[in-house]
C-alpha cells in the first residue's frame, strides 16, 4: 500500500482543484478568512467527503459578510474551533432562513439538505472545520424565507450544540494513555440524524516516548483523518502514519483518507491541536484489533 496516496498536505487557496464547486460568496476584494483544502476529489479520489478549513485570525472589525444565502444537496458541518486550550475563543453567526444565531466555540453546527444558511466568522481566532457529506456536492443560491426562519427558529437553534468532553476508555480498544483533552463534537448521542462522528483532540507538548494508546487496527469503514498547527499555514503538528507494512511520518496541516479495511495506528507529536474525524455513514463503526507485524 502506497500510503502518499492517502496522506496528502492541505491546499491553500480559494478554490481547490479541477473539481472544486464554485464558492457561494459576495464580491469582495478580500475575504476575512483564508481557506485551506484537505480532502476533496483532487486530494483523494477515493474517498466519499469533503473537508476544507477556513483560518481565522487578525479579523477586521466589524467583519463583512462574505456568503450569498445559499442552500446544499448534502448535508454540511461545521466545527467552530477557537485557538484557547479550551477551544473558545471564536465567535461568529449562522443565518438560517434569514435569522441570526451566534456561534461560540468549541461549537458544532448542522446542516441537513436544502437548509438556506449564510454564516461568517465575527470575532476572534481559530479555525472552521467545513465538512460535507457527499464529495460532490453542489450549492444553489436561494433567497431567505424570513417567515419560515421565524416560525422554525427553535428547530434551527437546535442545529447548533456544543461538543462534550469525554475519555478515549469510552471507544473500545482504546487505552487512557491518550494525549490531551478529547472532544467529541458529534455522534449518535449528541445528534443522531448527523449520522456523523467526528472528535477534535487538543494536545499540548507530545513527546516522542508518549505511550501509543490504540494498536493495529481496522475499520469495517472509511475514516479521515485531519491534523492541524496554530503556527504558520496551521503548521506545527506531527503526525506518524503507519500500515503492517509501512510508516510515513508527515507535519500539519495533512489530510489523511484510510480506506475500510485498511490496518492502521498512528501518533502525534507538538503542541497543538489534532483534528481527528472518523466518518460513519448510515451504520455501526465496527473496530478489529490485529496482531502486530512478525518478524
Amino acid at each position: 500500500m502506497d500510503l502518499t496516496k492517502y496522506i496528502v498536505k492541505a491546499r491553500p487557496g480559494v478554490l481547490g482543484g479541477k473539481h472544486e464547486e464554485k464558492r457561494p460568496l459576495r464580491q469582495l476584494s478580500g475575504l476575512p478568512v483564508k481557506r485551506h483544502v484537505f480532502i476533496n476529489r483532487d486530494s483523494h479520489p477515493e474517498a466519499n467527503i469533503y473537508v476544507a478549513i477556513h483560518e481565522a485570525k487578525d479579523l477586521p472589525s466589524p467583519v463583512p459578510d462574505y456568503q450569498v444565502p445559499h442552500c446544499h444537496n448534502t448535508d454540511e458541518f461545521y466545527y467552530f474551533i477557537g485557538n484557547h486550550p479550551d477551544l473558545s475563543g471564536l465567535e461568529g453567526q449562522i443565518l438560517f432562513e434569514g435569522k441570526v444565531h451566534k456561534i461560540n466555540s468549541p461549537a458544532c453546527v448542522f446542516i441537513p439538505t436544502g437548509t438556506v444558511h449564510e454564516y461568517k466568522v465575527t470575532k476572534g481566532a481559530g479555525t472552521v472545520t467545513v465538512l460535507f457529506r457527499n464529495r460532490g456536492y453542489t450549492h444553489e443560491d436561494r433567497p431567505f424565507d424570513l417567515s419560515k426562519g421565524e416560525s422554525d427558529f427553535s428547530k434551527y437553534a437546535g442545529y447548533i450544540f456544543s461538543p462534550e468532553v469525554r475519555p478515549t476508555t469510552e471507544i473500545k480498544y482504546h487505552t487512557a494513555a491518550a494525549p490531551g483533552v478529547r472532544y467529541v463534537f458529534v455522534d449518535g448521542k449528541l445528534k443522531p440524524e448527523a449520522r456523523f462522528y467526528t472528535v477534535v483532540r487538543s494536545v499540548k507538548n507530545v513527546k516522542p516516548t508518549q505511550a501509543n494508546y490504540v494498536d493495529l487496527h481496522r475499520h469495517n469503514c472509511d475514516t479521515q483523518h485531519i491534523a492541524i498547527g496554530t503556527g504558520a499555514e496551521l503548521s506545527g503538528l506531527k503526525l506518524e502514519f503507519q500500515t503492517r507494512d509501512e510508516k510515513v511520518v508527515v507535519e500539519s496541516p495533512v489530510g489523511v483518507h484510510i480506506p475500510a479495511g485498511t490496518p492502521h495506528w498512528y501518533e502525534v507529536e507538538g503542541s497543538d491541536t489534532f483534528e481527528f474525524i472518523c466518518v460513519v455513514p448510515n451504520h455501526p463503526d465496527r473496530m478489529e484489533m490485529l496482531p502486530p507485524k512478525q518478524g
